[in-house]
C-alpha cells in the first residue's frame, strides 16, 4: 500500500481472506486494482477472487507473525526486477520482497557470468553439487550419471512439459502456480540410462522454484537445454556452486490433481503456514481430524476414507451427536499365498474350480507363487493389490508394497478409458464390517483366466476400487444423512486414483481432500487431542 494513497486493512474468516481498500479518489482505487491483478500470483491454495463494494471500513485486523511467513518462491514482481536488464537487481540471485524469499543475505549485484558458466558446465555433460535457497542438490543433463539414483526432472517452461509428459491442463495450471509443486506425470522423453529406458515412467516434474534454479534454467535454455535432473542422492561431481549458504533444508510439496482438487502428497516448502513444529505425531486417523478442522466441519457428519499404503485402511463416519465410528475396516490377514489360494478353495466348489483352472493354466507360476510366504504387520488396500499382483504374475517379488506398485504403474501406463469390473464386496465376522479380498483377488483370477492384459486389468482393479468407495459413499449418506466426504491417504498419490475418485465421489457429495498438510498419517502434525 505504500505505492498508493489508500486506508487498507486484511481480515481473515476460515479460508477467505478479505482485503479492504479505502479512498475518495476513484482514479486511485482503479490504479490499484489493475496493479493487483498483474502482481496477484496463482497459486494453488487460492481458489477464487472477486470484488465488491462495500459500505465501511470492517472492524478488526489479520496479521501474519513473522515466523508463520511460508518459504515460497519468488513472486512475479521479484522476477521481473531480477530478468530486466535495466533493474539495479538483474540477476542479483539475493533479491526479495516482503512476500517472497528466504532471508539470506548476499551481496546484492548481478551474478549473471556465474551463471552463464554454471550452465556451460552443465552443457558439457558435468555434475553439479548447487546450494539452493532450501537445500543441497546435484544437478545435470539427462542421461547415464543420474543411472541408478531417484531424480526429479526440472523444466524451463510449462510448454516443455506439456510436449514431454501427459499432463492434464489441471496439471499444468498447478505446476505453474507460484508454490511450483511437484508432480509425478508419464514422460515420453526418449534417452537410455545404460541398461534402463526411462520412457514412459512416472517421475517427477516442476519448474524452478527458487532463483538459483530459475537463473541456471535461463542460461540452459540459451544454450537449447530446456530439461535437467535434480536430486539429493549424493552424485561423483565436477563442479560446485555454493553462492548461496541455505539457513535450513526443506522439502518441495508434491501434489496430485485432479480437475477439481489438489492434495498435497508430501513436503512442506511452499505450504501457507510453515509452523508445524512443537507438535504431536499422532497416528492415520489424525489426516482425517486435520481436514475436518481445516475446513471447518466439526458441526457436521463427516465420512472418513483412510486409505494409505502404510496405515490400516477403514470408512468413518464422524458426528458431533454421536463420536466417530468405524463404519467398514479394510483389515484381512494372510500368511502365504498358498494361504489365500487354500481360502479361495474353502469358500466354495466355484472357489475350489477357479484354483484348479488356475493351477492348470499356469502350472510353473503356480508352484512358484505356492512357496511366496509374508512377513506383514498390517494388510490393507495397497497390500491387497500386491497380493492381486504376485498371482497374476505380475510381480516376482515377496514383497506386498513393492508388488502392488508393480500393478500401479501398469495402471499408469493403460490408456483406454475403462476396465474389466473387480469384485470388491463385503463382509461380517462379529458384527463388524470388513472388505471381503477373496473376492477381489477371486476376479482378477477370472480375468487373467480370460487372458485379460495386464494394463487393462491393472487399471480395473484400481478404478473398480473407485467406484466401490463412492458406492460405499453414497449407501452412507442415505443411512446416515452424512454432509461430506473427507479422503485421506498416500494411496491419493495415484493420478488416476485421485482423479477418478475425485470426479465420482464429487457428484453425490461435497469432497474434501488436506488443503495445508501431507495426505498421509506418518507426516500430520496435531497441536491437541480434543477430537478424540
Amino acid at each position: 500500500m505504500k505505492q498508493f494513497l489508500l486506508k487498507s486493512k486484511i481480515l481473515r474468516n476460515g479460508d477467505e481472506l478479505f482485503l479492504y481498500v479505502e479512498s475518495d479518489d476513484s482514479d486511485e482505487l482503479e490504479r490499484f486494482a489493475n496493479k493487483l491483478s498483474l502482481e496477484l500470483p496463482h497459486s494453488i491454495f487460492l481458489h477464487e477472487t472477486n470484488v465488491i463494494v462495500v459500505d465501511e471500513m470492517t472492524d478488526g485486523s489479520f496479521v501474519l507473525a513473522e515466523e508463520s511467513k511460508p518459504d515460497i518462491p519468488f513472486c512475479p514482481k521479484c522476477l521481473g526486477e531480477v530478468m530486466d536488464k535495466s533493474n539495479e537487481n538483474y540477476y542479483n540471485v539475493f533479491h526479495e520482497c516482503e512476500v517472497c524469499g528466504y532471508s539470506v543475505e548476499g551481496e546484492k549485484k548481478s551474478y549473471k557470468e556465474n551463471f552463464v558458466s554454471l550452465a556451460k558446465s552443465i552443457s558439457d555433460g558435468l555434475v553439479v553439487e548447487v546450494n539452493t535457497f532450501y537445500g543441497k542438490y546435484f544437478v545435470g543433463m539427462l542421461g547415464k550419471k543420474c543411472n541408478g539414483v531417484d531424480f526429479d526432472i526440472i523444466s524451463y517452461a510449462l510448454s516443455t512439459v506439456a510436449h514431454y509428459t501427459n499432463a492434464t491442463n489441471s496439471e499444468i495450471v498447478a505446476m505453474g502456480a507460484i508454490e511450483k509443486p511437484l508432480i509425478k506425470l508419464k514422460t515420453n522423453i526418449k534417452f537410455k540410462m545404460d541398461f534402463e529406458d526411462i520412457t514412459n515412467e512416472l517421475i517427477r516434474f516442476k519448474l524452478s522454484d527458487d532463483l538459483v534454479l530459475h537463473l541456471l534454467l535461463s542460461e540452459l535454455n540459451k544454450l537449447g537445454i530446456n530439461l535437467i535432473f535434480i536430486t539429493k542422492e549424493k552424485l561423483p561431481f565436477d563442479v560446485k556452486f555454493d553462492l548461496v549458504k541455505y539457513k535450513k533444508e526443506s522439502e518441495p510439496i508434491e501434489v496430485v490433481v485432479s480437475d477439481n482438487h489438489i492434495a498435497i502428497v508430501k513436503g512442506e516448502k511452499g505450504l501457507p503456514y510453515n509452523n508445524l513444529e512443537n507438535k504431536t505425531l499422532i497416528p492415520h486417523i489424525g489426516a482425517f481430524f486435520s481436514v475436518i478442522k481445516e475446513h471447518s466441519l466439526l458441526d457436521k457428519t463427516v465420512v472418513g476414507v483412510n486409505i494409505s499404503k502404510e496405515y490400516h485402511n477403514d470408512i468413518l463416519v464422524y458426528s458431533k451427536k454421536f463420536g466417530t465410528i468405524e463404519y467398514l475396516s479394510f483389515a484381512f490377514n494372510f500368511s502365504s499365498i498358498k494361504d489365500v489360494l487354500d481360502s479361495i478353495i474353502s469358500t466354495n466348489e466355484t472357489g475350489n474350480k477357479l484354483v484348479e483352472n488356475f493351477k492348470n493354466k499356469f502350472p510353473q507360476h503356480f508352484e512358484t507363487i505356492s512357496a511366496i510366504v509374508f512377513d506383514e504387520k498390517d494388510f490393507n488396500v495397497y497390500k491387497l493389490w500386491g497380493i492381486v499382483s504376485i498371482i497374476l504374475g505380475y510381480s516376482k517379488e515377496k514383497d506386498l508394497a513393492a508388488s502392488a506398485k508393480i500393478l500401479e504403474e501398469s495402471a499408469a501406463s493403460f490408456l483406454g478409458t475403462k476396465g474389466p469390473r473387480i469384485d470388491y464386496k463385503l463382509k461380517s465376522i462379529e458384527n463388524k464390517v470388513y472388505l471381503d479380498p477373496l473376492m477381489t483377488i477371486r476376479t482378477a483370477m477370472s480375468f487373467k483366466l480370460a487372458q485379460v492384459d495386464q494394463l487393462t486389468l491393472s487399471y480395473g482393479v484400481i478404478e473398480s476400487f473407485v467406484e466401490f468407495v463412492s458406492t460405499s459413499c453414497d449407501e452412507i449418506k442415505e443411512e446416515m444423512k452424512s454432509d461430506a466426504v473427507v479422503v485421506t491417504g498416500s494411496l491419493l498419490e495415484n493420478r488416476h486414483l485421485f482423479s477418478k475418485l475425485s470426479k465420482e465421489v464429487s457428484v453425490n457429495h461435497k469432497l474434501y481432500f488436506n488443503k495445508e498438510l501431507p495426505v498421509d498419517g506418518k507426516n500430520i502434525l496435531y497441536g491437541g487431542n480434543e477430537l478424540f
